[in-house]
């Protein structure tokens, strides 16, 4: 869901409140790059990737840790809102071209994963 602006998270009756700019500048700034780096906006929904393995993929290439609401926080700071902000991992309108996807046999990800249904 958002509050105020800003994505907030309950799982399990654990709340995710955490924001990037909890995060260093420099760590910030980074992941502000990676996503402008390597998502592409588009009108339709693309149902193959979730926050959830978005983070994972940051990760990987960063090697910066994010939680699930850090990322969503930072997406919509990027100017990509979720289709639902009601699911626990927002599904985005990302191009399938979009750079995110190219060379991702190192990733691995599930169906639910991609689909944010974990």
């Amino acid at each position: 869901m958002i509050k105020n602006g800003r994505p907030y998270t309950i799982e399990n009756g654990s709340h995710d409140c955490d924001l990037i700019t909890d995060l260093p500048d420099i760590d910030m700034k980074i992941v502000f790059s990676w996503i402008q780096n390597n998502i592409i906006p588009v009108k339709t929904v693309n149902l193959c990737s979730s926050s959830y393995w978005l983070k994972h993929v940051l990760q990987h290439d960063t090697g910066i840790y994010v939680t699930n609401n850090q990322f969503k926080d930072a997406m919509l700071m990027c100017g990509f809102p979720p289709v639902d902000d009601r699911d626990l991992n927002w599904i985005y309108r990302i191009s399938k071209k979009s750079p995110v996807y190219k060379n991702r046999d190192n990733v691995k990800q599930t169906k639910e994963q991609r689909t944010g249904q974990i």
